[in-house]
């Protein structure tokens, strides 16, 4: 089963390469799930090279690892931020390439292994990666607390890095090049590499909530790498998470802070209780979205989402860079998947169609491309996919 050599050989080849749109992210999964049960590509060890403003790279944080196993449990898992990770737990996707804009830098590691596993004690999917990308979302364990544990390679790879005054690495591209050039590929595009936004950052800007938000969420980074540091700051974080999630969800019951009877409030409670106040000098209760607000402040760690929205100018050279990105290609990909983000507004809704045709333009440009599937043309933004059929058995 795990001969990627014997499988390539039994693969099918796309005379075309499909291309997959979708709106959500995550939603890209099955078409490459598909594509391995119709023996297009191998069920172990391809190699995804992922251009996004952001990683999408986390775990969700309550799934069983053996749920990575189970189609339906799976589907329903996956959101926007958390669907590749298990898909390398199965060994579907072995090495990761996060190609992304130069202003993006959640992860700082240009080349590094992540282990991916099961923990011994709860069964939960964890890894072992000490970026701080992992460690504010309590995603990271030891090893040897893991079993049915899986090496992972990543590489992250900056384009565009003309908009910062600096070149792009060629040679970093050529070595990846050779890499990827042994496994089967899968390119994925997110439109927002191209240009982006933080949809939080004008979420009740009267009371300036984004900033209540990034004192209150932000994340205190491990003292060393060592692992206990990095262990006693997930530790750390998991108490500031659990008090503020507690908070907001009793805001979100009650419409209120929990009553405090002879207990000095923390410092937390405080400066939520001075967040309420805010909020309401400007807002009706019925306009305040408590648990929205919960989703934008955990998206801050010691850093907050990227947010470019690019010039005209700016996107040429953005084009241009991926352009010569395909370049490296020795072998063509065997299929290409691509999330439009608009919906959410992670991609600008006003730049979303003219940065589409020309992604579209340049791909068929370089490859032999069938048209396009507009998946996202034929579900409602609501609808979640949930074909278990196109899930291979791994």
């Amino acid at each position: 089963m795990d001969d990627l050599g014997e499988r390539h050989e039994s693969l099918k080849i796309h005379k075309q390469i499909p291309i997959y749109i979708v709106e959500d992210h995550h939603h890209v999964m099955p078409f490459i799930h598909e594509n391995i049960r119709k023996r297009f590509l191998p069920i172990k060890g391809n190699t995804f090279v992922h251009l996004d403003s952001h990683p999408d790279m986390l775990i969700p944080k309550k799934m069983p690892a053996d749920h990575a196993y189970d189609p339906e449990k799976l589907y329903e898992a996956h959101d926007i931020e958390n669907w590749i990770m298990p898909n390398c737990y199965t060994g579907i996707l072995h090495h990761l390439v996060w190609v992304k804009p130069p202003w993006a830098n959640q992860i700082k590691g240009t080349h590094q292994k992540i282990y991916i596993g099961k923990c011994k004690s709860t069964s939960l999917m964890r890894l072992e990666c000490k970026e701080n990308y992992y460690v504010s979302e309590e995603l990271f364990m030891l090893r040897k607390d893991m079993e049915a544990i899986r090496p992972i390679t990543l590489d992250c790879l900056t384009l565009g890095s003309r908009l910062v005054d600096a070149e792009d690495d060629i040679q970093q591209m050529k070595q990846i090049s050779e890499s990827i050039s042994k496994s089967s590929t899968i390119l994925d595009i997110d439109l927002d590499f191209f240009s982006t936004t933080n949809p939080f950052l004008g979420l009740y800007d009267k009371a300036d909530l984004y900033v209540h938000l990034q004192s209150l969420f932000r994340f205190n980074p491990p003292k060393s790498d060592s692992d206990v540091d990095i262990l006693a700051s997930q530790q750390e974080r998991i108490a500031q998470l659990g008090e503020l999630e507690t908070l907001f969800n009793h805001l979100n019951e009650h419409n209120s802070l929990p009553i405090l009877e002879g207990q000095t409030p923390s410092a937390r409670y405080t400066e939520v209780a001075s967040l309420v106040e805010a909020l309401r000098e400007f807002y009706d209760d019925d306009e305040i979205d408590w648990m929205l607000i919960l989703d934008g402040g955990c998206t801050i760690d010691d850093r907050g989402l990227p947010h470019n929205i690019s010039t005209m100018e700016e996107l040429d050279v953005m084009f241009k860079s991926f352009e010569n990105f395909l370049d490296i290609f020795s072998e063509a990909p065997r299929i290409i998947t691509i999330s439009r983000s608009s919906s959410d507004e992670y991609t600008p809704p006003d730049q979303v169609e003219y940065i589409q045709s020309k992604v579209l333009e340049i791909l068929n440009l370089k490859f032999v491309c069938a048209s396009p599937v507009l998946h996202y043309l034929e579900m409602d933004a609501d609808e979640e996919i949930l074909d278990t059929d196109k899930v291979p058995n791994v």
